[in-house]
């Protein structure tokens, strides 16, 4: 699988996604980590950092633990910090059970998140 690990990233308005495909364990966490943290440093004023891992295969123990160290890096700089998982799958349960869901925000879909850091006068208001 690790042949199928790639990172796409976007960038809009200092809101930086970044989806996490393919497999983030021991093996792979520090390639990851630092592809988040350079993807960081690329953006202007950033304030936002979504990791999407809708498309992750398998996450390990070690592999949340690297998110959680790269959501803390964020929150000490300043950006706020937020995780997509799908509901129901390997990968949500393992957000769950490592304790991660606990201390980042996790929402179900990329509009789910970027909508919850808008700011109030921004948010889409029911018709």
């Amino acid at each position: 699988m690790r042949d199928q690990e790639e990172a796409v990233s976007a960038r809009s308005r200092g809101v930086l996604v970044v989806e996490v495909r393919g497999e983030l364990d021991i093996g792979t966490v520090l390639r990851w980590t630092t592809l988040i943290e350079a993807a960081i440093c690329e953006l202007p004023d950033p304030h936002l950092l979504v990791v999407d891992l809708a498309s992750l295969e398998f996450l390990s123990v070690r592999g949340a633990r690297g998110l959680f160290e790269v959501m803390e890096g964020c929150r000490g700089r300043g950006i706020a910090g937020c995780l997509i998982a799908t509901p129901g799958t390997v990968v949500e349960r393992a957000v769950r059970l490592t304790g991660l869901a606990g201390r980042v925000p996790v929402f179900p879909s990329r509009l789910a998140a970027i909508a919850a850091y808008q700011p109030v006068e921004m948010r889409w208001l029911p018709v």
